[in-house]
């Protein structure tokens, strides 16, 4: 079962009014939406996660990997380990040549620490997108417990030149305010393409934006490739993020763990001082 992240209501309360006013002007004269979700990306959807996992009720992964990360001219290698706890929390670390890079998210709370060694609290407008984006069968299995979830099949497409079919998800958030509806729904959606032979998942899309802007979209795309079963679970041994269409981080996958008992503290997020956030 999919493990959920809570909230105390007064967080909600302020995460939503910062929200808010960051809605650009295009949004606010939107009805406020209901979750719709269409049988048959539903289907869809079930199908690629059993493809995924079988029979095996996902709780945890673990990927051990080696990567590239790409940041402009400059390029650097060194062994990574990415875990994720569901699909709301997750916790990336890089060990590169010039330091540790971490990325650690708990629910639309998180937090980036660079090379240095200095912690920075994430922008939560920018996590409202599942957590475990290096494996998408989390964001599958919440459909089966997450009424906020809803679903479309744009169709069959290609994508990236493989034949694929298209699902688009976001959340959809019970409130009174329609803008704010209409706010998350837009900060939460993404494309999933599903390979159309196998159903396996092929990529995934998502936008990211600046701090003070939620109407300006960074588009990302994360591929999967070179599928292999562990303890009867598929996963890619080969993940890609691209930023505005450039690569910045490759990884390939050497060791995968399925349902090792992650506990809830790895995903603690550190401390950030005053002005550390960005």
């Amino acid at each position: 079962m999919t493990t959920r992240f809570k909230f105390p209501n007064n967080l909600m309360v302020f995460v939503y009014s910062t929200l808010f006013l960051l809605l650009p002007g295009h949004l606010l004269a939107q009805a406020a939406p209901v979750p719709i979700r269409d049988p048959n990306a539903v289907a869809l959807a079930s199908r690629a996660l059993q493809g995924l996992v079988g029979r095996t009720a996902l709780t945890d992964i673990s990927l051990e990997a080696n990567a590239t990360y790409i940041a402009g001219s400059d390029q650097e290698m060194g062994p990574a380990t990415l875990v994720a706890l569901g699909n709301q929390q997750s916790r990336v670390t890089l060990n590169l040549t010039s330091g540790q890079r971490q990325e650690i998210r708990s629910g639309i709370a998180g937090v980036w620490v660079g090379a240095d060694g200095a912690p920075h609290a994430m922008r939560s407008h920018n996590n409202f997108v599942d957590a475990a984006w290096f494996y998408p069968a989390f964001t599958l299995a919440a459909l089966a417990s997450d009424p906020t979830l809803a679903i479309s099949l744009v169709g069959q497409d290609v994508h990236n030149g493989e034949p694929v079919y298209h699902l688009a998800l976001s959340r959809v958030v019970a409130r009174k305010d329609p803008n704010v509806v209409a706010l998350i729904q837009h900060i939460s959606a993404v494309d999933l393409y599903l390979d159309a032979s196998t159903l396996l998942p092929a990529a995934l899309d998502f936008n990211v934006h600046p701090d003070k802007n939620t109407g300006i979209d960074i588009p990302v795309e994360v591929r999967y490739a070179a599928y292999q079963s562990f303890d009867g679970v598929q996963a890619p041994t080969r993940i890609q993020k691209y930023v505005q269409n450039s690569l910045t981080l490759d990884l390939t996958v050497t060791i995968v763990a399925i349902n090792s008992g992650i506990p809830a503290s790895v995903f603690a997020l550190p401390a950030v001082p005053a002005g550390g956030a960005q």
